[in-house]
């Protein structure tokens, strides 16, 4: 298999894993996609460096909030720089977040309130991103990639290292966020969001390289082809027809989309787009190298086929 290949299937298995991750976050925020990245954003940052640094596991997903004396708060300037939010937009989605008692602000900035943790709404969505996480190392371990090999499972049952897992994850999906709006930072994030559901819906990745060997690999998991409707972008990204089509048409304007047949897909004809496409997914396969290290090391990838599917 070519680099080329691999690293388109490894960049779409990214950006289902990173829509996923979205999903999951707005399902307890009132389904703000703002709200719930800031938030992930907070989450992150409260716990950056604190796996390295030899912070015991945790045997409930509350881990993912690690002891008060390990967190680190963070201020509204940082949290908006990193995922592109305009800073008082960042200041009041976090002022209704903390009024709403999801963050606490400290003297230092926000941190996630430590209840919040043990909330069932809270619990579901990382339930549910680690479900998204055990379909993303099953694809790579089918693909052979980054460092996954065929019949690599995520541990069962889940739940001794599902704080861990969920904290390794979040930062891995953040980062790809960071570095997909690098391309173009002049684009808002909700409109990043539009395009990369897109990109997803069309299957651009894949189709970059639809005709080498082993291009297929990825048939068990339905990748889709081609271009979509404004209402299939919409309905995916839970968001209302008219708005969808408004980002489009900006994303249009910027040269990324194009019209075909009255459906919208990405301009692959612009071959100066898809040479920064294929720089981003050869980023996006050394990122997923460094995790994939990482969950290994964690105890989150065990070497040998699971006994059951059982993940709590």
């Amino acid at each position: 298999m070519s680099l080329r290949l691999q690293a388109a299937q490894v960049a779409w298995l990214n950006t289902k894993l990173t829509l996923d991750f979205i999903a999951a976050s707005r399902t307890w925020i009132d389904e703000d996609l703002i709200s719930a990245l800031l938030t992930a954003g907070v989450v992150d940052a409260n716990v950056r460096g604190a796996d390295d640094e030899g912070a015991a596991r945790d045997s409930s997903i509350g881990a993912c909030i690690l002891p008060n004396a390990l967190r680190r708060p963070v201020n509204a300037i940082s949290i908006a720089m990193s995922l592109g939010v305009p800073r008082e937009s960042a200041r009041t989605k976090l002022a209704g977040l903390v009024e709403r008692g999801v963050l606490v602000r400290t003297d230092g900035g926000f941190v996630l309130r430590a209840e919040v943790s043990q909330s069932k709404p809270f619990k579901s969505a990382m339930e549910a991103f680690l479900l998204a996480t055990v379909e993303f190392v099953d694809g790579l371990a089918m693909l052979n990639a980054c460092g996954a090999r065929d019949g690599d499972r995520v541990v069962t049952p889940a739940w001794p290292v599902a704080g861990l897992a969920t904290r390794l994850m979040t930062a891995h999906v953040l980062k790809g966020i960071q570095h997909a709006r690098s391309l173009k930072p002049e684009i808002s994030l909700t409109t990043h969001y539009v395009l990369l559901w897109l990109s997803h819906l069309t299957g651009s990745a894949l189709r970059v390289v639809q005709d080498e060997p082993d291009a297929g690999r990825l048939a068990p998991l339905n990748p889709p082809f081609g271009p979509v409707s404004v209402i299939e972008v919409a309905k995916a990204a839970r968001m209302d027809d008219e708005t969808v089509r408004r980002h489009l048409g900006q994303l249009e304007k910027a040269g990324l989309v194009i019209r075909v047949a009255g459906k919208r897909d990405i301009n692959l004809p612009d071959q100066t787009l898809v040479a920064n496409w294929l720089d981003f997914q050869r980023r996006t396969i050394l990122g997923t190298q460094q995790l994939v290290r990482k969950l290994y090391v964690a105890g989150v990838i065990v070497d040998r086929p699971s006994e059951t599917i059982r993940l709590f």
